[in-house]
């Protein structure tokens, strides 16, 4: 059966399809009390960009389970990278009491390998990664049973840090060229496949609304009750014939301002290509600085040359104020695909109460704007000629996007929002097309049994008509903070919200925020 529109698969909410993986991400580090965090120290030092990016809430996280017996560790989950890492119960960071003087710091889970009896070591060194606030991750290589999702990857390749500058491990998913082995190896998406826990190397992403604190993923399935109207399908670009990040023809953004007028700006105005990595480790979203100033100068932002970002007014965090028809328009693979992004989802509410706006600010009620400009990448020394765009959380909150690395595509919809029901479809893979056959025209099967022959690419699938749901606020959570030596994260004791609009604890500094949001993807790492 042709898979052409998802009311063929009307299926009962929660129904789980065989051979897909689906657990929940939780937004902000899970094990840490949020209002221990220190005000940030003078601009251009890299632990603000670590700082502000934990205390945002930046990135989502996954609990998983590694070794016999299990130990349960805190992963980010990033899309930017291909390899997974755990803290050593040995590394600097958790041994340190000086080191641990800075909340994003705090050791949260930790692993011990004379544990578990089914570890084994690859290479007692060989892993070293440099992400763009300069930040080093080193240590070896071992193997060993990861649970995630209720389902055990045997054997999984992942590296142990005994150096590091952050506090949890990282879940990347990226592909396996990007890996910082010498030797390449089978990573998650791989092994998942491998040991036929999926049946297509491919995963969908939903992060939710910024109000909600978890969005969840599928490895090897799509949900069609997670997106509004038809899955559109992106090609990846590849470099030198190889594919090494999720990254997609980025040709325009498209404003529609309050007064209901429109600014559009298309990648042609620049001097040089802004293709679009799509990467769930980073809190912001950044475009080239051109496209930047010529967004800025329509809106009521600032720049605070103290912070080294741009700001918005918080009055945009209320989906109902009168501002609220303000949006963002991302159009792909020459406009053909797209994705509207409403102005409260660019808002971020996480300065500190006591910030006084300069004199010359338009507004006294400040917060981040999601959109920054690539330039900082450059003036920290990071990067040179930043001619890339990064769609980081700000973007992929109000998308819901099926990254297929045996393809080389993403299929792309507008995220229901707050969604409360599933509709699994199983992505199946089938013998792949000849190169003369057009047809893109997919398969699958959803939870009740039903199938389809899968060729080469994404399914032709459609999600709900319209918004199906509306904003119920979750409150943040609140967590105990674990500061002794090699202590694992404590469980969550409770919940409660802060800060304007529901955002997690505005306890940032006044000064010392440039390159604010680290950022996590492995585009940016160094060899």
């Amino acid at each position: 059966m042709q898979l052409v529109a998802a009311s063929v698969f009307a299926l009962a909410s929660g129904v789980l399809a065989q051979n897909v993986v689906q657990f929940n991400v939780t937004r902000g580090v899970p094990g840490v009390h949020l209002g221990s965090i220190p005000v940030l120290g003078k601009r251009g030092t890299t632990h603000s960009e670590r700082l502000i990016n934990f205390m945002a809430g930046g990135g989502y996280y996954a609990r998983v389970s590694l070794g016999t017996p299990p130990q349960v560790m805190t992963m980010l989950l990033d899309t930017g990278s291909s390899d997974a890492w755990v803290l050593s119960h040995k590394a600097d960071l958790c041994m340190d009491d000086d080191l641990q003087q800075s909340a994003d710091k705090i050791c949260v889970d930790t692993f011990n390998p004379s544990k578990s009896s089914t570890h084994k070591v690859i290479d007692p060194r060989g892993f070293q990664i440099k992400y763009l606030d300069g930040g080093i991750a080193s240590g070896g290589w071992m193997q060993d049973d990861l649970t995630i999702g209720g389902t055990t990857i045997k054997s999984l390749q992942l590296a142990y840090v005994t150096k590091a500058k952050r506090n949890t491990g990282i879940l990347g998913l990226g592909f396996a060229a990007s890996e910082k082995a010498a030797t390449k190896y089978p990573n998650i998406i791989d092994q998942l496949a491998n040991q036929n826990l999926i049946s297509s190397k491919a995963f969908s992403l939903y992060l939710n609304d910024r109000r909600t604190d978890a969005g969840s993923i599928l490895f090897g399935g799509i949900d069609t009750d997670k997106f509004i109207g038809p899955l559109q399908i992106i090609p990846l670009l590849a470099t030198n014939g190889t594919y090494t990040s999720f990254e997609i023809d980025f040709s325009s953004l498209v404003v529609t301002l309050p007064n209901s007028t429109t600014l559009t700006m298309e990648t042609s105005m620049l001097d040089h290509p802004a293709p679009a990595v799509l990467d769930s480790g980073t809190t912001l979203s950044y475009l080239p600085d051109d496209m930047v100033d010529t967004l800025t100068s329509a809106l009521a932002t600032y720049f605070d040359p103290d912070l080294g970002m741009t700001l918005i007014d918080c009055s945009y965090l209320s989906s109902s104020s009168s501002s609220s028809s303000l949006s963002f328009t991302f159009h792909f693979l020459n406009s053909t695909a797209s994705i509207r992004v409403p102005v409260w989802e660019m808002v971020l509410d996480v300065l500190s109460p006591s910030y006084i706006p300069p004199p010359a600010s338009p507004f006294q009620n400040a917060c981040l704007f999601g959109i920054q400009s690539t330039e900082i990448f450059e003036t920290t020394g990071t990067v040179k000629q930043p001619n890339f765009t990064l769609l980081g959380d700000t973007f992929l909150r109000s998308a819901y996007v099926v990254f297929d690395l045996g393809n080389h595509e993403v299929g792309m919809g507008q995220a229901n929002l707050n969604s409360s029901a599933s509709r699994i479809i199983e992505l199946k893979e089938g013998p792949k097309k000849d190169d003369d056959d057009d047809d893109n025209n997919g398969g699958g099967k959803n939870a009740a049994g039903d199938s389809a022959t899968k060729t080469r690419g994404l399914p032709v699938v459609t999600g709900v008509l319209a918004q199906q749901t509306t904003f119920t606020p979750t409150a943040g959570p609140v967590m105990t903070l674990v500061t002794t030596k090699n202590a694992a994260a404590a469980a969550a004791v409770g919940r409660s919200g802060s800060g304007r609009g529901g955002e997690m604890l505005g306890v940032l500094g006044v000064v010392g925020l440039a390159s604010f949001f680290a950022v996590l993807g492995g585009v940016f790492m160094a060899l």
